[in-house]
């Protein structure tokens, strides 16, 4: 091994000790990195929402009927069953994602066939150094499965038990996750039946493992027909979902130190860096035998994120899939030079990224991420003040007090009966978590005493000038949360207002109005 890390890029260790240090050092870095940031965080409301569903359903109700609605396997919604009834707290739901990430970061130290430096410079990116890591969804799971799927794929044949069950688990995390896996597990196939070896019943019993699994993630993922969710989506043109979510995976713009919004020639240029990186990629999967299913696999992501669907944060899927592409291939025989702009391409993409989590980080520890937490306390502190009153809520992340809240208090979410106090996504749910600008003035127009609204699903004029249009429409702020969510660095609002009717003054306005 030393040999062949010599001849392509990574040198021969002559101090095993010395790096064993470095290697334990950076773990411990990292680990405190995250459980620091980890400890500042405030959950939103993806996070909000996968917690109250495995928090309130029966594991068959949870598995069998609601993960489906979130377009997604259960295997995340199940460890979060398992969890939430071992008693942990949503507070420290962080926990398991950060603990599943420093996991995987010891696999990629130890075992991943890069140099050291790219070894620890992938722990700094994006994904690894804070998206996948400190906010808790089920996308921590590819940080640990595909590394793991990377140190078994070189002895799959021989050993498939192994390796089926781990790409099987892989189908269970995301859609996303699912593409990948279903390549992954025909490409096992097909290599077994060259190899002659479909006689052997490990072979038989690895291949069961694998599609049986396979079909039990199809099975929870299969979307039902009542399923509103993309009802509720604006969405971007095809192309346009694919360009962005090859670059949210790699290099999303050329000025990764900002933390402004993104402007057109920042992004294409981006767009363009992340097309070059990915020919660099091609070239060296084109030097090995396993080109069919390496090109395959982040080409069925790319064209699934244009054909259905793509939220930013999809992309580290395929940034976690190019990892998986690189380790796997990574001795492949291409020339000097190409691998030389091989590794100048992965260190820049790691030193961009690096910039987006430190920046993202430290701005998560300095501010509210959600403002769920104090806004429930307000909430119930408004209704204790207000017996009878109808309180509203508008636009999902009003519902991040949820988790907070003793019931559902919210008079336009099923009359305010106490449960379900997560999102329904079925076509006859009336509360949009997603609502389109018209939704506002149709609530309020049906005079509830106090709304809580996320200014981010605000009408434009309503976000402009929240006071202004409110006492247009009569009423007042009666308290405003500030938070931000972060993508790459870039805040996001997330403030939510809590407005209540206007009884005297200029802005009061009779309810027959």
């Amino acid at each position: 091994m030393d040999r062949l890390d010599a001849a392509y890029g990574a040198p021969a260790n002559p101090m095993p000790g010395r790096n064993t240090a470095i290697q334990a050092l950076v773990l411990a870095v990292y680990a405190a990195w995250v459980i620091w940031v980890g400890l500042h965080h405030e959950a939103w409301f993806d996070e909000m929402q996968a917690w109250l569903l495995a928090r309130d359903n029966s594991f068959a109700t949870l598995i069998g009927y609601y993960a489906r609605y979130e377009g997604t396997p259960g295997l995340w919604h199940a460890i979060l069953w398992v969890a939430a009834r071992a008693s942990l707290p949503f507070s420290a739901i962080w926990m398991l994602s950060a603990g599943l990430a420093i996991i995987a970061a010891a696999i990629v130290l130890w075992r991943a066939p890069f140099p050291l430096p790219l070894r620890i410079g992938l722990l700094a990116s994006y994904y690894f150094g804070y998206q996948y890591s400190v906010v808790a969804r089920g996308y921590c799971l590819d940080l640990l499965l595909l590394p793991i799927a990377a140190i078994l794929f070189a002895d799959r044949v021989r050993r498939p038990l192994g390796y089926a069950l781990v790409v099987g688990l892989i189908a269970n995390i995301n859609a996303y996750s699912f593409l990948a896996a279903g390549l992954l597990g025909l490409e096992l196939f097909v290599r077994l039946v060259i190899a002659r070896r479909l006689g052997d019943w490990r072979v038989l019993a690895a291949l069961a493992v694998a599609g049986g699994l396979g079909l039990f993630a199809m099975w929870t993922a299969w979307q039902p027909a009542d399923n509103g969710f993309m009802n509720q989506v604006t969405r971007m043109s095809p192309l346009g979902s694919a360009l962005v979510f090859v670059a949210n995976g790699l290099f999303d713009r050329i000025t990764p130190w900002s933390g402004s919004h993104q402007t057109g020639v920042e992004v294409l240029l981006g767009m363009l860096l992340s097309a070059a990186f990915l020919g660099v990629l091609v070239r060296l999967v084109l030097a090995g035998r396993d080109r069919a299913v390496m090109l395959a696999m982040p080409l069925a992501m790319i064209v699934f994120s244009g054909a259905v669907l793509a939220s930013s944060w999809h992309g580290g899927v395929l940034f976690m899939l190019v990892i998986f592409v690189l380790w796997t291939q990574w001795h492949n025989p291409v020339g000097p030079r190409t691998r030389t702009v091989l590794i100048g391409a992965l260190a820049l993409l790691e030193i961009a990224q690096a910039m987006q989590t430190l920046r993202t980080g430290i701005y998560d520890t300095g501010h509210d991420y959600s403002a769920g937490r104090p806004a429930a306390a307000a909430v119930m502190a408004w209704r204790a003040q207000h017996p009878g009153a109808r309180i509203a809520a508008f636009g999902g992340q009003s519902f991040e007090t949820q988790p907070w809240l003793p019931y559902n208090v919210y008079a336009n979410y099923h009359n305010a009966a106490p449960n379900p106090q997560f999102v329904r996504w079925n076509k006859d749910e009336t509360w949009h978590a997603l609502p389109h600008p018209p939704e506002w003035r149709a609530l309020l127009a049906t005079h509830p005493d106090a709304v809580l609204a996320a200014v981010i699903w605000l009408p434009g004029p309503v976000k402009r000038d929240p006071a202004g249009q409110g006492c247009r429409a009569g009423y007042v702020i009666a308290k405003t949360f500030p938070a931000a969510m972060l993508w790459r660095g870039i805040p996001i609002d997330n403030t939510l207002i809590l407005y209540e009717r206007a009884k005297t003054g200029p802005c009061a306005v009779s309810r027959a109005a």
